[in-house]
């Protein structure tokens, strides 16, 4: 993979967000009650984190639409109402930048074939080095002490 490839980053898509904030429950059932909390929670819906203030919502979600051993569920932080979404997919959310990182590689079997320890400021270079293997589908950006996923990596389709 060339410098020239194309990556998107892809929050948690709208129809499943449409869906929690219209019933209150995410895919599993749980309650998904609008809270208000701490600033710096990642948010998952729009790749940012939150401010001071914010109503948001703790769900359990299963970011891997390939399946598979490694397809687990894990809670994530979402804005409670509609928010604009991430508003540029082919660029790496700014507020993740300067985070340390657990970075996934799966293939599209969902079978994890690498994982990566990030420092601050690394990730982006990294999920491309991840990318430039062709077995490689995605590549999961985790938060490092939960383990819970921030965002998923792919090369862009043409």
């Amino acid at each position: 993979m060339g410098m020239a490839t194309a990556l998107e980053f892809l929050p948690i898509a709208t129809p499943v967000l449409e869906r929690i904030r219209a019933t209150g429950r995410d895919a599993f059932g749980n309650a998904a009650t609008p809270q208000v909390r701490e600033a710096g929670l990642p948010l998952r819906c729009c790749l940012r984190l939150s401010r001071d203030g914010e109503r948001v919502r703790l769900v359990a979600h299963r970011p891997s639409e390939l399946g598979g051993p490694y397809a687990e569920v894990g809670p994530v932080f979402v804005h409670a109402e509609a928010c604009e979404g991430y508003r540029t997919p082919h660029t790496f959310p700014a507020e993740f930048r300067d985070r340390r990182a657990v970075l996934r590689a799966y293939g599209a079997d969902g079978m994890m074939l690498d994982g990566v320890l990030a420092e601050p400021g690394q990730s982006e270079h990294l999920v491309g080095r991840l990318l430039a293997d062709p077995r490689v589908d995605q590549v999961h950006v985790r938060n490092v002490v939960a383990g819970c996923w921030n965002f998923t990596v792919r090369r862009a389709s043409t």
